[in-house]
């Protein structure tokens, strides 16, 4: 009886998962060089920007540059010289949430920099389409390492009047008693004035809320619901989900890591050797993800507004490929320092603010998603959604239309100013996990609550990047 149970069990917990593996793209921008960067991924998968950037070299400098340094200048390559204008807002607005995509490389002057470009450097993730869930589709999945959650059609723009619940649950396969917080960060966040992302038990989203931010932190259960007006409506959201087991109470909690923030200033080493007497250590940012997060939190939590901090491991042991975070420093030295400009190596015995981390335990807690009305899980996958009938016998099928390409136009855009809101930790409540939570439509003929038929699509796209400014 046992062996038939497995059996019948194991499907549901065919848990997918999220690569976290950055690729980087650089190229000259001069004329005599390729007028264009391809960014792809494969067919089902989505592209995901952490950074850009145009950059210039600057020769010379405060110190004569390393025979490395010198070979990424002539290759077109970032150093740590390079005078830079961050463009992630731009190339993401073009990519994201496509298969492929060609930036169109033009002369770009950087007024800061009191010069033109040289290169482009663009840093992406690609994300298989088997973790992700249109918040109004009739779906549900669970996700081992976390999952992700569209809004309809993104990235092209969202349907009015539509009104879609989604519940987020965590699945303990080792039961503790620890409270499990989940954890939703942004990924891509554009919702026109009057269109809410809303939690049941926190504050509606509206607006641009910036990448790497975390929108909700909620214990044990975590239900959200999209809700759309009659009126314009804009690119929406790709959002990011990940369950963790609570932190201490004398710690916040930032994605996977539990982190203490000292004001007191101590040198490198001594800042290490706190972090250790504490059962910590030195925070150590992995990607570009785990910087922005950290610089929304410090932004939104933090009363004393400080920015700069130790981090652990010298410049050496970072192998990152999300984006490039080094700065020129006059007093340079071996040990890096986190600044909201990026990092620096600076002399180990100067005296800086310093950033505990403790991620013990942290791993990813499978979750279970249920849009719509579905009640077990059964897919994961980007679609698009085709209402049926199943009251009666289905027409004769229509001629086969013409074939369509899908074209994202990004040049009409018209961000509205963020609502910013603060990670916000509630009170637990009991868990509602057998209420039913029921999907609507009330205009939109494309998203229904009838039968839903689930298609796959490859998305490619190309625009001139200078439209977009």
């Amino acid at each position: 009886m046992l062996f038939l149970f497995i059996l019948i069990v194991s499907p549901l917990l065919s848990y997918s998962s999220i690569s976290d593996e950055w690729h980087s793209k650089s190229q000259c921008t001069q004329k005599e060089f390729a007028n264009h960067m391809d960014i792809s991924c494969n067919s089902n998968e989505f592209i995901l920007i952490g950074w850009s950037h145009y950059g210039t070299k600057k020769p010379g400098g405060i110190r004569s540059l390393t025979k490395q340094e010198q070979q990424s200048q002539q290759r077109c390559e970032p150093s740590e010289s390079d005078c830079i204008m961050d463009y992630t807002h731009k190339i993401a607005e073009l990519c994201n949430g496509v298969s492929k995509c060609e930036v169109i490389l033009t002369q770009q002057f950087i007024h800061k920099c009191s010069d033109e470009a040289t290169y482009l450097f663009i840093s992406y993730q690609c994300i298989n389409n088997s973790t992700i869930v249109d918040v109004c589709a009739k779906s549900s999945m669970i996700s081992s390492n976390g999952l992700n959650l569209i809004s309809p059609l993104f990235p092209n723009e969202y349907p009015n009047n539509v009104n879609c619940t989604c519940t987020i649950e965590p699945i303990e396969l080792n039961k503790q008693s620890l409270p499990i917080n989940i954890d939703a960060e942004s990924l891509s966040f554009n919702l026109q004035d009057n269109d809410y992302l809303s939690s049941s038990k926190s504050l509606s989203l509206s607006g641009t809320i910036p990448f790497g931010a975390s929108l909700f932190n909620e214990k044990t259960f975590l239900r959200l619901t999209f809700t759309t007006d009659e009126t314009l409506s804009q690119s929406g959201f790709w959002i990011r989900l990940h369950g963790y087991y609570q932190c201490n109470h004398d710690e916040y909690s930032l994605g996977s890591k539990c982190i203490k923030i000292f004001q007191q200033k101590q040198t490198w080493n001594n800042a290490q050797e706190k972090c250790l007497s504490i059962g910590s250590r030195l925070i150590h940012l992995h990607d570009i993800v785990q910087e922005k997060k950290l610089a929304y939190f410090l932004l939104t939590n933090y009363e004393q507004q400080q920015t700069s901090f130790w981090i652990s491991d010298a410049k050496e042991k970072y192998d990152i490929h999300s984006w490039w975070p080094w700065r020129l420093s006059i007093n340079e030295g071996k040990c890096v320092l986190r600044t909201h400009d990026g990092w620096t190596k600076r002399p180990c015995d100067e005296l800086q603010s310093f950033i505990c981390e403790r991620d013990i335990n942290r791993q990813s807690i499978p979750l279970a998603v249920r849009c719509g009305n579905a009640q077990a899980p059964l897919s994961s996958t980007i679609i698009t959604t085709t209402t049926t009938s199943s009251s009666s016998p289905p027409p004769p099928p229509p001629p086969p239309p013409p074939s369509t390409t899908t074209i994202i136009t990004t040049s009409n855009r018209h961000p509205t100013v963020s609502f910013i809101q603060p990670p916000i930790v509630e009170t637990e409540f009991p868990s509602p996990i057998h209420k039913q939570h029921y999907f609507t439509s009330t205009v939109t003929p494309s998203i229904n609550t009838e039968h839903i038929e689930t298609v796959i699509e490859t998305k490619s796209n190309s625009i001139d990047p200078n439209i977009l400014a």
